[in-house]
């Protein structure tokens, strides 16, 4: 595996940002951590770039303890934080170039590699303006091609999609499978669920800084009991034996088949704005939030 956490746990005062953090993340894969706020997955991220020290567990990036062989750690990984940091006077251009030769890369190398990761990434026109200038899906977008230029075993990126508008979203998504191809591993976090289905090979959810699931998306979608949904208008009282979520003045309204759900509707003779299949938000509100239709 290249990535192994167990028991992870971070304590921050008297409060458990961290509690039990336990998966696995195998070699030329994307893993996906999702939760909700404040379920632990910068705090997990960090620990295992080794910036944080666990406070209990213990995880292994690439067969090294990321406490006790940090430095090993830091020189197989490239690492974007949610909040990454540089001087907006940069040009994307030159903040790859700078990036990377850092990392001892020479001018002309960098300058090779700030191109292809910048046109990756639909950025190349864009090289000569300044950061301060571009918007912030674009900065975003200069930030991730900095970070994926660098030569890592394992990429660790913390919410890459913020503020990205949708293209711009799947470009980053399409590098990070990219990445993967050329032989790399990518730990990432995100809120978009339906990213996670697209790019990853295993989905870990996080809730109050607990594990509570793991699998490759498909799994995870199998778990769940019902197939389909529909949503539907409406606060009135659904019968007790109707698996159902409220959501104001209207509600989702589960099945295991299309046809048995259809048959449901009928029944229950109700404004329908949609039949589709579940998804991951679906399961995200099974077991994190206990939300059980």
């Amino acid at each position: 595996m290249t990535i192994e956490a167990r028991g992870l746990g971070k304590r921050f005062g008297e409060v458990w940002g961290l509690r039990e953090a336990t998966f696995e993340l195998g070699k030329r894969s994307v893993g996906v951590l999702a939760g909700p706020n404040g379920a632990g997955k910068t705090t997990t991220t960090r620990i295992l770039a080794t910036y944080y020290r666990p406070d209990k567990g213990e995880a292994y990036v690439c067969g090294f303890d990321v406490v006790k062989e940090y430095r090993e750690v830091r020189r197989v990984i490239a690492y974007m934080p949610q909040e990454y940091r540089v001087s907006l006077d940069l040009t994307p251009e030159e903040l790859i170039v700078a990036n990377l030769m850092k990392r001892g890369i020479s001018y002309f190398d960098a300058r090779r590699e700030a191109r292809r990761w910048l046109e990756a990434l639909g950025m190349w026109e864009l090289r000569k303006r300044r950061l301060w200038v571009l918007s912030g899906g674009e900065r975003r977008r200069a930030l991730v091609a900095s970070v994926l230029a660098e030569p890592a075993e394992v990429y660790f990126l913390d919410e890459p999609t913020t503020g990205i508008d949708v293209e711009g979203r799947y470009e980053v998504l399409k590098v990070v499978r990219e990445a993967v191809l050329q032989g790399a591993t990518v730990f990432m976090t995100t809120h978009n669920l339906s990213e996670a289905r697209v790019v990853a090979d295993t989905v870990v959810f996080i809730s109050s800084g607990v594990t509570v699931a793991a699998g490759n998306p498909q799994e995870l979608l199998e778990s769940f009991p019902w197939r389909f949904k529909a949503f539907v208008n409406g606060r009135g009282e659904l019968p007790g034996d109707v698996p159902h979520i409220r959501l104001g003045d209207r509600q989702v309204v589960y099945a295991r088949a299309r046809e048995e759900l259809y048959e449901l509707l009928k029944e229950l003779k109700v404004d329908v704005h949609g039949v589709y299949e579940v998804d991951l938000e679906d399961v995200y509100l099974q077991v994190v939030r206990g939300r059980q239709p």
